[in-house]
Order: structure tokens, then C-alpha cells, then sequence
């Protein structure tokens, strides 16, 4: 290993310390990037939901990829309500940069932490990328037993969440929380999948209830997972 490359990786680990030292508490926090990717073989798989999809209203919909409209705004506020409320961050609004930096199709901002370091004033700046994908295949190689007595099309999805966190001081990140679930069965291949993305009220129950799983309850279960990573840096 070179001794620049240990150099860094040193700085990049005393800079995750130094977060985790710190009170992020009431302090400002600037979005400058969001990225959503849906893997085709999520979105081939469901395709059967098609005319569902085209029928939920959405908002900053540029018109080629309805699936992505319909999941990124939830995705985002969601995320974003419970980082305020259980790290109790003041995230700023996603335009808080103005006409600074670009800005993507669905409103969001699509700038790298240099920018980020030259226009804003926050003492904290985060990036946030989300991935769906299916393992489908994968799965029903590995436990072909959790799809026996399956009479109807389903889909067994993976959802991750990833918060990259800079401090104003440079473009090293000082922390990197990742929240991954799966289902633990098979999700079948109907509206409710969708449920909570649909502009239609989706209840959390408490664990013991048993609630089918959907989309969005692993949305709420992704989030968690993140934030519990910042817990166990």
C-alpha cells in the first residue's frame, strides 16, 4: 500500500470518529444529491401492474420512467422525516442551493460536494442513493422452498438506502450509514405492493401484528436500518 493511500484511508477513519464526536444535533443539513435506480428486472417483473402505474398521479413526472416518479418523492420525504426526527438534523429544502447548482427532472438537486462546499452555508451536506432490484432469480435458486405453494406471479425485491455524510471542511466523507431489506417472503404481484406509493394512506402496525409486507413497509424498514447504522459507527 502506498503511503498516500494510507495516509487517506487514516484521515477518512479519524473523520468518521470525529462525526460520531460530534453533536449533529439542530444542525443544518444540505441535500446535494439524490439518486434513484430500479432495476429493470423489478420493473420487467411487475410489468403486469402497467395500467396501475399509469394511473397514479404523480408530481415532476418527466414522462419516461412513471415507476421511478411514483417512488422517488416518497422515498426522499420519508427518509428525510425520520432523520429530523430521530437524529433530530434540520435538513434544509431540496432547492436550497436556488440556481447555484443543476437540478435533476424530479427536483432534485444533482451536484457533487465540491459545488456543494462552494455554494452552500451548511455545516453538514449529504448525498443519498437508493437502489430496488430484484433477486427474484437468485432467490428461488438459493430457497426454492419459500416459493412452493405460490399460485401467483411475485417478485422478491431488495431495497437499499445510502446517506454519505461531509462536513464543511472537505470533500472526505465523516460518515456513511446503509440500510438494506428484503422481504421475508416472496411479495405478490398486485396494487398492494405499491400501497403507500399510490397516494393512498399505508398504516405501519406494530411487528407482532403481522402485517403483509409491501414496498413500502420496507421502505420504513430501510430507513431504520440506516439510522441504526449511524448508531453503530
Amino acid at each position: 500500500m502506498s503511503t498516500k493511500r494510507y495516509y487517506l484511508i487514516i484521515l477518512l477513519l479519524l473523520s468518521t470518529i470525529a462525526l460520531n464526536a460530534q453533536n449533529i444535533r439542530n444542525k443544518q443539513f444540505s441535500l446535494f444529491s439524490y439518486k434513484l435506480s430500479v432495476s429493470n428486472d423489478f420493473a420487467e417483473e411487475i410489468l403486469e401492474l402497467e395500467p396501475f402505474i399509469d394511473n397514479i398521479k404523480t408530481y415532476n413526472d418527466p414522462g419516461n420512467e412513471k415507476l421511478k416518479a411514483i417512488l422517488i418523492h416518497i422515498i426522499y420525504y420519508n427518509l428525510k422525516e425520520k432523520l429530523e426526527e430521530e437524529l433530530e438534523m434540520e435538513i434544509l429544502p431540496i432547492n436550497t442551493f436556488m440556481r447555484n447548482v443543476k437540478y435533476d427532472d424530479y427536483g432534485y438537486p444533482d451536484a457533487n460536494i465540491r459545488q456543494a462546499l462552494r455554494k452552500g452555508n451548511s455545516r453538514f451536506y449529504f448525498s443519498v442513493n437508493a437502489n430496488l432490484k430484484s433477486l427474484t432469480k437468485d432467490k428461488r435458486n438459493e430457497n426454492p422452498e419459500i416459493f412452493e405453494d405460490v399460485d401467483n406471479p411475485v417478485v422478491y425485491p431488495e431495497l437499499t438506502i445510502e446517506v454519505t455524510v461531509f462536513n464543511n471542511e472537505g470533500i472526505i466523507p465523516v460518515a456513511k450509514w446503509i440500510g438494506t431489506t428484503t422481504p421475508k417472503y416472496p411479495l405478490e404481484i398486485n396494487e398492494y405492493l405499491l400501497k403507500g406509493f399510490d397516494n393512498t394512506e399505508m398504516e405501519i402496525l406494530p411487528a407482532e401484528a403481522q402485517q403483509t409486507d409491501n414496498l413500502y413497509l420496507m421502505l420504513d424498514r430501510s430507513i431504520h436500518n440506516a439510522i441504526q447504522d449511524h448508531y453503530n459507527d
